[in-house]
């Protein structure tokens, strides 16, 4: 099959980005450290994620029709440039095979409890990498088909939620018994990295949307949505397992959904989450392996499809030597990840590219009108 042209409409790239955010937040559970209010924390989390977006939408629109690595060799020059690259490669293909290891550990434990995890994770980098050869269109239409029925799915398994036995409001209350500072906490690091920084990878997918002017509020809606979803899901775990529970649970809305029994018929609804929270994660991971890929299409000068297949090799082999256990898998994803790679590689690096942005956006609107005026003064 023919590569189709990397082009997305604006509904694809608000659906992208919902399914992106939700995609492993949604399976873990974020906001342990707010407890009962940790639904208020994703709540304005995602306020800030909608400002982190429109940050990351004004770099690209001081460079129209550049992507981030682009922009790094025209702001830093191209050997800093391409060593800057090479952190995001890094980091991209990281963060993809920490993903697809979240993906493994659910699936084992949920639905395929005698089928060795790296067989999954082999199995599902498989068709990623098909994913992504094909292009980024291709991602964006597969997402636009299914995004009615994971809409759906989530809505129904929250209302089914609530209208079992163990849903009570009680659980929510006390409202803010510690005051703010356990929101703030759950927000700093943990919220504004994961899943909200994350999105400086769309700086890679945004020059391709079709209509420049509205990507950046498209963008904005994307974000909106994925942390409404957020929130409601965060909601009924809370308000179905409990605070404690739900922090001591690997999965919390699984175990939620485990609660469901209707009319002695609609149960074992946990299966249908898992493969929601497949697709969701197909497609977050595809995009940062996208990403990772243009980046070495930027250093080598080379079609990143040529990459692809041995990438995902590799980024399948780390997936599944990461770490030693699951409980290893989200110590190190809490602790040392969001200190020591999200917010330098999400905030720390673009925050510095902004002044060099602005400079070069000015700097290279002058020699435009300067020859301008001389066409002018010639032909008069």
């Amino acid at each position: 099959m023919k590569p189709l042209t990397e082009k997305l409409s604006l509904w694809q790239t608000i659906v992208l980005i919902y399914i992106f955010e939700a995609g492993s937040a949604i399976v873990i559970g974020v906001g342990g450290d707010a407890k009962q209010d940790a639904w208020i924390a994703i709540f304005i989390a995602t306020l800030i994620g909608v400002g982190i977006i429109l940050f990351f939408s004004y770099l690209l629109s001081k460079l129209p029709g550049k992507n981030l690595f682009e922009i790094f060799e025209i702001c830093f020059g191209k050997w800093i440039g391409k060593a800057i690259t090479i952190l995001y490669i890094v980091y991209f293909f990281y963060i993809a095979a920490r993903v697809i290891r979240d993906f493994g550990e659910l699936t084992v434990s949920a639905i395929l409890t005698h089928t060795p995890i790296e067989f999954l994770i082999i199995v599902m980098m498989i068709v990623i990498i098909y994913i992504v050869y094909l292009g980024i269109e291709v991602l964006g239409r597969t997402a636009e088909v299914f995004i009615p029925y994971l809409l759906f799915f989530v809505l129904f398994i929250s209302v089914s939620i609530v209208f079992t036995g163990e849903f009570s409001f009680d659980r929510i209350k006390p409202i803010l018994p510690e005051g703010v500072g356990p929101i703030i906490k759950a927000i700093f690091p943990q919220l504004i990295t994961f899943p909200f920084g994350e999105l400086i990878v769309f700086m890679l997918l945004l020059p391709y949307v079709t209509k420049q002017k509205e990507a950046r509020w498209a963008s904005a809606i994307g974000v909106a949505i994925g942390g409404f979803v957020l929130v409601l899901s965060t909601f009924t775990e809370i308000a179905t397992l409990g605070p404690v529970i739900r922090e001591r649970s690997n999965f919390p809305l699984l175990s939620a959904a485990r609660e469901i029994s209707l009319l002695n018929f609609i149960e074992r609804v946990d299966l249908v989450i898992v493969f929601i929270v497949m697709f969701a994660i197909v497609v977050k991971v595809s995009i940062f392996f996208y990403g990772g890929l243009k980046g070495l299409e930027v250093v080598f000068n080379k079609p990143y499809r040529v990459f692809a297949l041995p990438m995902g090799m590799i980024v399948a082999y780390f997936s599944i030597v990461i770490s030693a256990s699951y409980t290893e898998h989200i110590e190190e994803g809490l602790k040392f990840v969001p200190f020591y790679l999200h917010l330098p590689m999400q905030f720390g690096i673009p925050l510095l590219l902004l002044p060099f942005v602005i400079w070069h956006s000015k700097k290279g609107k002058r020699p435009v009108d300067k020859q301008d005026t001389k066409k002018e003064s010639t032909s008069t």
